[in-house]
Parts: structure tokens; sequence; C-alpha cells
């Protein structure tokens, strides 16, 4: 009997997240009692991701025991089967709906995020929140889907990403975000966080690709209602390797240290670079190869290591060690990747969990020397005075 009931538990909540959204469910009047945090999942997966929606929903029903009643857990998905809908998922009742839109959705519009997020914060009000981003993304540069792709019905618009600065503006008219966490590839770089740093106190997320299933939700999602960063990052590690997928280059960054960071390295960086001074990037680690799509993301730590004297560099790792309290890199030393030729680890010793980026005259051709000076790290650094 047992069985029998899960079974049917399973079926309902499989039925929910399919093809049964054509209704329109209007939220509730008042707002709930404020709880300990709001977590926040917001998946733009009008994509080629779209598949892995049920998985991962499915995962976070799973986990559903781990969710404290002082805790609200709150899922936005926009499919391509469906039109966009808002869940709330309890330990009690699992997955339920609690808003149905009527419409088509571009959930990367900043209109329609910040719309989103703030009734989530008006009806689900906490003293602490924390969001996690599920979609595509490819860090920092422009004219790429930086963060999500969302592939619209019914509009002349094709496909539509959020670059890095709106992202920014649409958070800060929002309560500040204990964490963000990006179950997104290409995320975790130095450019991103610090144009962040004042809406979010920790960002956790891969300078690489991740792996399509992402993170295993029901590993995560207990540390996720509890902002254990710690809990976050070794969950995810924990459901890798999985089948062809050996696992995830994660990092946590302390977004309060940034500016700290971002001096130190202005000062012992930026002399070396003086007239377009460029270096062999082979020395670097990186995670991507395809220029055509992407920059190279080079691992931060293992750069400024291969640059600095040994003096310079253990006093800014002392700064560093402060900024990414946590790196986690996978057994194996290698990651999921389809845009990059060798996708290991080759000194882990210098392994920092973040990218940065390092300009080349040859990305000239590509823009991305005059992207990158459109970032707030780029003027945080003082670039502008070696001629980049």
């Amino acid at each position: 009997m047992k069985r029998f009931a899960l079974y049917i538990i399973i079926l309902y909540n499989v039925l929910l997240l399919s093809g049964c959204r054509d209704t329109l469910v209007l939220p509730e009047e008042q707002p709930r009692a404020e709880a300990e945090r709001t977590v926040i999942v917001y998946m733009a997966a009008d994509n080629s991701l779209t598949s892995n929606v049920r998985e991962d929903t499915m995962e976070m029903v799973r986990g559903k025991n781990f969710i404290p009643e002082n805790v609200n857990v709150i899922v936005y998905i926009d499919d391509k089967p469906n039109k966009p809908a808002i869940y709330e998922l309890s330990a009690k009742n699992g997955m339920q709906p609690w808003k149905r839109y009527g419409e088509e959705l571009c959930s990367t519009n900043q209109d329609v995020m910040l719309d989103v997020l703030r009734q989530i914060e008006h009806y689900f009000p906490a003293r602490h929140y924390g969001i996690t981003f599920w979609s595509h993304a490819t860090g920092w540069a422009p004219r790429r889907y930086t963060f999500g792709k969302d592939e619209t019905h019914g509009t002349t618009t094709k496909e539509s990403e959020m670059e890095i600065p709106v992202l920014r503006d649409v958070l800060a008219q929002l309560p500040k975000f204990d964490y963000i966490f990006f179950d997104a590839c290409f995320m975790q770089c130095i450019e991103v966080a610090y144009e962040l740093r004042d809406v979010t106190h920790y960002m956790i997320g891969s300078p690489a690709e991740i792996p399509a299933p992402g993170a295993p939700y029901d590993k995560v999602i207990g540390a996720l209602c509890a902002g254990d960063i710690n809990g976050i990052i070794n969950g995810y590690n924990s459901g890798y390797p999985m089948g062809s997928y050996p696992g995830a280059l994660l990092s946590c960054i302390d977004c309060t240290q940034l500016d700290a960071l971002a001096e130190a390295t202005g000062i012992l960086l930026t002399p070396l670079y003086m007239e377009r001074q460029e270096y062999n990037r082979t020395d670097f680690q990186y995670y991507c190869t395809n220029l055509a799509k992407y920059t190279y993301y080079f691992d931060m730590r293992t750069t400024m290591c291969r640059l600095l004297s040994a003096e310079d560099y253990a006093a800014w790792m002392e700064l560093f060690d402060k900024a990414v309290p946590l790196r986690l890199l996978s057994e194996s030393h290698t990651w999921f990747a389809r845009h990059c030729d060798k996708p290991v680890v080759a000194d882990p010793e210098c392994y920092g969990g973040v990218s940065m980026f390092v300009p080349l005259n040859k990305y000239d051709t590509y823009g991305w020397n005059a992207d990158f000076q459109k970032t707030s790290w780029y003027e945080a650094l003082g670039w502008a005075e070696t001629g980049w």
C-alpha cells in the first residue's frame, strides 16, 4: 500500500510538470508570514535544456523532506512545451502550482524577470534570500547568451539572452541575496562576480562547462535551504561521476572581499601588460578553446601564479583565499566539455576555480578586447593604462 501511495505521488508530480499548465492559477491575495529563508530556483529552460527540466524537478521532489517548515522553496519554470509557471515546493505537499501564466514569456527579459522575482519576494517574504539561476550561460562576454537563452514563442524574437549588467540591475531592485548559485556554464568568472558584488554575499558556480544534468537537487536542496555554501558545493560534487560526465569544477566567491582583491590584482597585473604586452597563453589554464563562440576563460589563480614573482604571488594569495574560500576539483581533474579541446586541469596545485579574462591581440578579431573594456572589472583594475 505504501508503494502504491508513493507511486501515485510521483505520478501526480510528473503530470503536474508536464503538459497540464493551460489554465491560469491566480496567486493568493495575502503574503505569507515572514520565513527564515526564501529559496528561488529560476529555470530559464525555453531552449535545448528543456528536456532536463523534468529530471531536475523530480530531484527536487525527492529531496523535499530536507525543506524545513520555516523555509519557502519557490521554483519558476519556463520550458518549451508549456507556458511559464511558478511552483511551491514543501516537505508536506511536494511540488504545487502557485501561479500559471496564460501567455508565453521571455524569461531573460529584464522586466519579466523583475516582475517574477518581485512577486515571489512579496508573497513569500523572508529574513534571508537565496537564488539559483538555471539555464545556458557563457560568463561575462556580451553578444552571447551571457546568462540564459530563451527561444520565445509567439514573438518576433527567436532567441534572447541577458547580459550581466542587466542582471545586476534587476537584482539591485530586490533584497540582497545571501547567495547566487549559477547552475549554468562559465558563470564563475571574476568579471561576473565583480559586477554582482553588491547584490549578493556569495556566488557559487563553475568557471567551465557543467554537465547537462546539472546539480543533483535531491542532494543540494537541504543546503540551499540552510544557506550552507559548503553543503551546496559538496552536495553537487557527490552526484558525480555520472555516466559519461566526470564531474564539475566548482567554487564559492565571497563578494565582500572583491574590492580588496581587485585593488591588489590591478597593482600587480597591469604593470606587466603595459603597451599591450601579451604572454604565452599556453602557460595558463584555460577552460574553453572555441574562440568562435567564447573567450578562453583562463583560471585566475593559475594565471597569477605564472605571471607574478613568488613573493608577490604569496601576498596576492592571502587576498584570493579570502575572496574564494572554497574551491572544488573533481577527482579526475577533468570536466564535461564541448567547447574545450583538452578539459583537464594540468596544475591542480594552482587551481583557483574562478576564471579571468587575459587580453590577447588575436582577440581583436572577435571583439573580446573591446567587450572587456565595458566591464567594471576592467575599470577597477586600471586596464586602460596598459593600452588594452
